[in-house]
This record gives structure tokens, sequence and C-alpha cells, in this order.
């Protein structure tokens, strides 16, 4: 439940009303960090700033196929979840002192651009994410307007909607808290919750 590369104890534990918990199983494993962790820390560190949101629009134009961008979609998502965002961080960046008349390129707009569904939702929950809505870039286009201007059905759906539920495909996925050196995971569709603790 950490954004960290380390070894992991992982214990299996049973529990039955009235009786002692017990260990079922033991086993250590470690974490690598791989090129969706990179690329959610990259996008994290650079909202707000002009020149490298620009630079990530070079992936428009070698647009992958459907089937890598749902994959690209989740592991990306799945990434920043993992990631302990400063607390004031927002997805329109440091600088807060920027209007929404100024047009410029928003995290939102990358998401969209790509397709990214996951991702996309995620951002709007984050501070700042309803607001880069409205936000236009050099080229006039807001994140709502690219989804419609591209086709993205579920993708405009999603942003247009007051109450917009989670994508379907996060369902069962979970749900973490994070609290200092401690993290509560909920795995929706098994019930089970995760204590991690950094030791």
């Amino acid at each position: 439940g950490h954004d960290c590369c380390e070894t992991v104890k992982v214990a299996l534990c049973a529990s039955r009303e009235g009786h002692p918990v017990l260990v079922v199983a033991e086993e250590s494993f470690q974490f690598v960090q791989d090129e969706a962790y990179d690329a959610a820390q990259f996008l994290a560190t650079c909202a707000g700033n002009q020149q490298a949101l620009n630079f990530t629009r070079f992936l428009d134009r070698s647009r992958p196929p459907a089937a890598d961008v749902d994959f690209l979609d989740e592991k990306v998502a799945l990434a920043f979840r993992h990631l302990k965002l400063p607390a004031e961080w927002n997805v329109l960046g440091a600088d807060q002192s920027l209007t929404e008349n100024i047009p410029r390129e928003t995290l939102m707009h990358f998401a969209v651009r790509l397709g990214l569904l996951r991702l996309t939702w995620f951002l709007l929950q984050q501070p700042g994410g309803r607001g880069a809505l409205s936000i236009h870039n050099n080229e006039g286009a807001t994140p709502v307007s690219l989804a419609l201007e591209r086709g993205y059905q579920k993708l405009h759906q999603l942003l247009t909607e007051e109450e917009a539920k989670e994508p379907d495909s996060w369902s069962t996925l979970s749900h973490t808290v994070h609290s200092g050196d401690y993290s509560v995971k909920h795995h929706r569709g098994l019930n089970v919750y995760m204590l991690t603790a950094e030791a």
C-alpha cells in the first residue's frame, strides 16, 4: 500500500468468532518500480507545468490501440492511487493564482485526450478536478469538448454527470486510506480489509 520499492512480508490470517486469529501462511516479496509508477509520478509532479504537459501531447500523434489504452489507463490510475500526494496537491498545479480565463493545458486535458476513463475519474475526485473541466487549452478546447469531439461517449458522460459513478471495471477494486506510516485498504469485491505499516 505504499509508494516505494520495498520488501514486504505478507501474512494470510483466518479468524472465527470465539477463536484466536490463526496465521495460515507468511511470505515476503519485493515491490518493483514499473513504467506505470514512473508515469504516475511524472504526471503528478507536472500538474500545472505547461512545458511538461505540452510535451505529453506527442502521445496523441502516435495514439496506441484501444486495448493498450485500456491497459495503460488501469495501470496508471492504480499507480496514482498508491502515490502519497502532498496535502496541497491540486490537479491544476501549485499556482492557484491563475484564473480560469487563462488558456492552458491541464492533467484533465491529458487524460481525456488519450481516453483514459479511470484516470479521469480519479482526477475528478482530487482538488481542482472539477475546476479543470471549464479550462480551455490554447486550441480553445475544454476536457468536456475534447471528449465529445473524439467520440468518447462514456468519458463525456462521466464529465457531465453531477454524481458520476466509478467506471464499472473499478467496482471490485480497492479503496485505500493513508495515515502516516499506515494504510488501510478495502477490497470491495472480496470485502477484505488489509492494514499495512512501514517497519
